[in-house]
């Protein structure tokens, strides 16, 4: 088929198609590879191409819409709007909604923290290990209350940018938001020990590590305790992508 702008294989074994489908159109906007003005291929060709039913292709249209992306012209269809290329970076919030892209950011996660904790532990300053330990404690507090303590999850990752010294650490981790915190309900929904004090309790158990660590100046332990804090996550969430495949 002439214009076609992706295959059927490129969505096949999708846990969502409507977020596949979105992800595959914008990722190709983005790249270039769909240039403004460009025309998409009607609801139907694209129910062709890519193998799925007219509502999945509505999903997307509509997400592509709501971005600013794409824009329809009466009568004569779907364009690929004009400065889109230019876009700078962002992390969509359809994108903290399922395993495979909390996975993903996390790995982001992963590579940036561990640099920014370590030049925390080299550049940290009284006053914000202060702040850092004080955010463990209100963690603690709140894990003790039976709350999830997700603000205070990421306060402490904010505290930890800052005593880097870098601002723009602090801009990423303000950038993702509570999605920077792996989402307790996404996890929850596969996995019955979520927020339970088990699991609360180790966290608050890596972050004290990490603290130790940044407070003792030790550049490499700060690494190997995000390692630890963040590939936890990391294999709670990939074992979640197993599980969430077979239901």
């Amino acid at each position: 088929m002439e214009n076609a702008i992706f295959s059927i294989s490129q969505l096949q074994g999708s846990r969502s198609l409507s977020i596949d489908l979105t992800n595959s159109l914008r990722q190709k906007i983005l790249d270039g590879n769909l240039p403004p003005g460009t025309k998409l291929p009607t609801a139907k060709e694209i129910e062709e191409q890519a193998g799925v039913s007219r509502s999945v292709v509505r999903e997307a249209v509509a997400a592509l819409k709501a971005e600013k992306l794409i824009i329809s012209r009466q009568g004569i269809g779907v364009f690929v709007a004009d400065g889109v290329t230019s876009r700078p970076f962002e992390i969509e919030t359809n994108e903290f909604a399922s395993i495979e892209d909390a996975i993903q950011i996390l790995e982001l996660r992963m590579a940036v923290e561990l640099e920014m904790s370590a030049m925390a532990a080299r550049n940290r300053k009284k006053v914000q290990m202060k702040r850092i330990w004080q955010c463990i404690e209100d963690f603690e507090t709140k894990k003790n209350q039976g709350e999830d303590a997700v603000k205070e999850d990421l306060a402490l990752h904010l505290a930890i940018a800052d005593a880097s010294g870098n601002p723009y650490f602090a801009r990423f981790i303000k950038y993702i938001g509570s999605g920077a915190i792996p989402s307790r309900d996404l996890i929850s929904k596969y996995d019955k020990t979520a927020n339970k004090p088990e699991y609360l309790q180790q966290l608050h158990d890596e972050h004290r590590r990490l603290a130790q660590a940044i407070e003792d100046k030790n550049e490499e332990d700060a690494r190997e305790a995000v390692r630890l804090h963040l590939g936890n996550s990391l294999k709670r969430h990939r074992a979640l992508a197993k599980k969430a495949v077979t239901k």
